[in-house]
């Protein structure tokens, strides 16, 4: 630009340009402002997603602890925690000990879990391989006779008299050289209540009995708790019940798992909590355990869940001072619990082991 001409002005250099120039410029302004308004638009909805996912998980958040603490308000703990007396084995052991709170209480008596465990008529010591592709349950009579540290021998309802949980579950870990994972303590109207939310189950009677003939039976709760009731007809009193005992386990097995009743909700929240209300388990048991050792027991079923009991004296029977007892077979029990220690009761079974399997049962 030359000295005395003036700087065009910017209109007219704007004027100067072609349309072609002109609708570029256009195109590219009118294209940020619509990626602006995109990015806006972005901002927005991210916001307005995180509220509503903010919003709807505390609010599953409040009805999932609304829900748990429904179905398992009833759970009880006992006061102490147990087990750790064994040796650390491969596999999960949990105790389990019941009782039918009618055959020690009166109707109208209010009962504990003390109650259950001083009574106890169930004795079942469970064990989820290492792999959790099978389950052992484990029968003890509870009428059985067993060294009781510090006390001598006697019956496990002894040493719950004697020591409470913690002497009960010494006195099993001392007997198999094992340690329980876990131990609980249960009502057994428990049974009653999920057979009715099952809608009764069948159970495979091992024998003919008390006027009840062998084979499969419907029962529903009152009939399934009335089973396992030790009457005087009898003729191996304790051993019989023990029989009574897995074979209604197994049912109720066979009706929630492979009848696929677990997988309705409903049905599976009535299960947890007719549980739950008759449960107590040791002080050491948080809920995320609970959920932990339910996920890897989701393979359980009847196909490979085997029951047996422990064996027994040739003359398993005696009775002294009209309190009848069941004789254990030392030698032979220690096979069993070698077995389980090594976690290979497969092999035990297979090689002909000398516990007593429930009638119906492959080795």
């Amino acid at each position: 630009m030359t000295e005395g001409e003036s700087e065009e002005p910017a209109e007219e250099a704007w004027l100067e340009r072609s349309p072609e120039e002109i609708e570029e410029r256009q195109r590219r302004h009118h294209e940020r402002r619509e990626a602006h308004r995109r990015k806006v638009r972005r901002r927005r909805r991210r916001k307005r997603i995180a509220i509503v996912a903010g919003v709807t998980l505390a609010t599953l958040l409040v009805l999932g602890v609304t829900w748990f603490w429904w179905t398992f308000g009833g759970l009880e703990r006992m006061p102490e925690s147990v087990g750790q007396a064994g040796a650390s084995t491969p596999g999960t052991n949990i105790l389990l000990v019941g009782s039918d709170p009618a055959a020690s209480l009166s109707p109208n008596a209010h009962h504990t879990w003390r109650d259950d465990l001083d009574h106890s008529q169930l004795v079942m010591l469970l064990h989820m391989t290492e792999s959790g592709k099978a389950l052992y349950v484990i029968s003890i009579p509870s009428d059985g006779i067993v060294n009781i540290p510090g006390v001598g021998p006697g019956k496990l309802s002894d040493a719950a008299t004697a020591g409470g949980p913690r002497l009960v579950a010494r006195t099993v870990e001392e007997l198999t050289g094992v340690r329980l994972d876990r131990f609980a303590v249960l009502d057994l109207n428990a049974f009653r209540e999920i057979t009715d939310v099952l809608d009764g189950v069948v159970v495979d009677v091992p024998r003919a009995v008390c006027d009840l003939p062998a084979g499969p039976r419907r029962f529903d709760g009152q009939a399934a708790l009335d089973y396992l009731t030790l009457q005087p007809c009898m003729p191996r009193k304790d051993l019989d019940r023990v029989q009574r005992q897995q074979s209604l386990v197994r049912g109720l097995i066979r009706g929630a798992l492979d009848g696929g009743a677990i997988t309705h909700p409903l049905a599976l929240n009535r299960m947890l909590r007719a549980t739950s209300m008759h449960l107590a388990v040791e002080h050491g048991f948080s809920y995320p355990s609970m959920f932990r050792l339910l996920w890897s027991m989701r393979h359980v079923r009847t196909g490979n869940t085997t029951f047996l009991t422990v064996p027994v004296a040739a003359k398993p029977l005696a009775t002294q001072d009209g309190t009848d007892y069941v004789v254990l077979d030392e030698a032979r029990d220690n096979e069993l619990w070698q077995a389980l220690r090594d976690d290979r009761l497969v092999e035990y079974l297979a090689l002909g082991g000398g516990a007593e399997l429930l009638p119906g049962q492959q080795p």
